[in-house]
């Protein structure tokens, strides 16, 4: 009895394992000829754009369009504001950034958008300081550059000497060290008794 239970209990199994195989691969069938429907309308879509058929025009949504107030969990869909300059960028972010918290009550997405915008000014002030920074170092060389182009020829001349003398010594003394065979010299004491 136990061993036909245990039969029907595998072939049900099976069952179930056919089942579930077969709905899945009907939903991948599905949202592939989704896709190729959707890739197929965006080149249809590309190549009228292309030819300069504008039918599809009225289609395009405003980039600059009003914000909608979403439920929890939705995020905001913005156009990311780029400006001509850095400085440009950061005080866009900020007005977003502002109007995410200006409603009464926040929702979840203004909070993201909010914290989206916070950590955007943070990115483009570093790279402003970046910048400022790079442009600082560019200008002090320069600086020292222009400072040596003024130095006279006679005292670079004189630099340039007292730099041979320096390297003369220093061979002189590796010199002398070699030929003692790296040995410390020591002043030898005459002691006559």
């Amino acid at each position: 009895m136990n061993a036909v239970m245990g039969f029907a209990s595998a072939a049900e199994q099976l069952q179930r394992y056919d089942a579930v195989r077969r709905r899945n691969a009907e939903n991948a069938y599905d949202k592939q000829t989704e896709f190729r429907e959707q890739a197929n309308k965006s080149l249809e879509d590309l190549e009228a754009l292309l030819r300069g058929e504008q039918k599809n025009a009225e289609q395009v949504p405003n980039e600059k369009a009003e914000f909608q107030k979403l439920g929890a969990g939705q995020v905001k869909n913005i156009a990311i504001p780029l400006g001509n300059n850095l400085e440009e960028t950061i005080d866009l972010w900020r007005d977003v950034r502002r109007e995410a918290y200006s409603v009464p009550e926040p929702t979840t997405a203004d909070y993201q958008l909010g914290s989206k915008a916070s950590a955007k000014i943070a990115q483009a002030e570093l790279q402003l300081s970046l910048h400022n920074r790079a442009k600082v170092l560019r200008e002090q060389m320069s600086a020292v550059s222009a400072r040596t182009e003024a130095v006279p020829a006679d005292m670079a001349a004189d630099r340039l000497q007292r730099r041979y003398e320096n390297a003369f010594s220093v061979y002189d003394i590796q010199s002398q060290a070699r030929i003692n065979q790296y040995q410390i010299e020591r002043p030898e004491l005459n002691v006559s008794v």
